[in-house]
């Protein structure tokens, strides 16, 4: 059979190595299945999981903002569970999605600008998880805080939802 498992890289290969397997051979490349065992392992994703994140999300959202008519979000939609589960699927836990939620919540709570931002969507984006993380696990570090004052205010203290407007816009810091 001519055909290689996925993941090899014959010694033929017209495909760009990464960089880490650029200086050895073929026969030195993981064959299919080591080099996943090889990285962390992802938490496993299960539809409980995304339920339960998606759960936390409506809860959150029904407190923290006031709504004229509430529609919860629902994990029967792919686009709701497409970013939930790629971050899954990345290695982060099922706490790290609930922790940047928490996080948000408290810092963008209540603001009419945020509230369409606080879905499925925004908060797990490739583009804004894991700056949202990373202010997450520093407000939970200092007591998870209750951040009080204007957005500027926010903004000198490393959370700005405005981010979300000016990627939309094509701006940008």
């Amino acid at each position: 059979s001519g055909e290689l498992p996925s993941g090899v890289i014959s010694d033929h290969s017209t495909w760009p190595t990464l960089g880490g397997f650029s200086q050895g051979s073929a026969a030195e490349l993981p064959v299919s299945g080591e080099w996943e065992r090889s990285r962390k392992e992802p938490a496993e994703v299960t539809a409980a999981s995304v339920e339960r994140v998606i759960d936390r999300l409506n809860e959150l959202r029904r407190h923290s903002w006031e709504w004229v008519r509430y529609t919860p979000l629902s994990a029967k939609h792919p686009k709701n569970v497409e970013h939930i589960s790629g971050r899954l699927r990345e290695g982060f836990s099922e706490n790290d999605l609930l922790l940047v939620l928490e996080y948000l919540a408290v810092a963008d709570g209540g603001k009419d600008a945020s509230r369409r931002y606080f879905d499925c969507v925004t908060p797990f984006n490739t583009k804004n998880f894991e700056r949202n993380l990373a202010l997450a696990r520093e407000w939970d570090a200092r007591g998870r805080p209750v951040v009080l004052g204007s957005a500027s205010s926010q903004a000198a203290s490393g959370h700005d939802p405005d981010i979300y407007e000016k990627r939309v816009r094509g701006g940008g810091r």
